[in-house]
């Protein structure tokens, strides 16, 4: 099931990709078989399990975000790491008089 596809529990049979004929015998109570329609703009995209579906992936497309995101901020952090500590031995060598090797 899906947007481009009626649920399987409706029992509609396959004309095309995106033609389905309704059978009046179906006994299911699933409001997505009322909601199917052939034309190509409305399909089944108003049904709950193509919400559903939608819904998963875009859930899955935000755990990668995520994932991707930690990995930028601790190499961030790294990074700063190490400019504060290139900015405190400068400023140190800078306050002796400069770098004037070692005794």
């Amino acid at each position: 099931s899906g947007c481009c596809k009626p649920p399987t529990a409706c029992g509609f049979t396959y004309q095309s990709e995106t033609v389905w004929l309704k059978s009046n015998n179906s006994t299911s109570n699933n409001t997505d078989c009322n909601a199917w329609d052939n034309n190509p703009s409305i399909l089944c995209y108003s049904c709950q399990s193509c919400k559903a579906g939608v819904l998963a992936n875009i859930k899955d497309d935000w755990k990668k975000v995520a994932i991707i995101n930690i990995i930028v901020l601790v190499f961030l952090i790294i990074v700063y790491s190490i400019g504060c500590c290139a900015f405190r031995n400068n400023r140190r060598d800078n306050a002796y008089g400069g770098w004037k090797g070692y005794p």
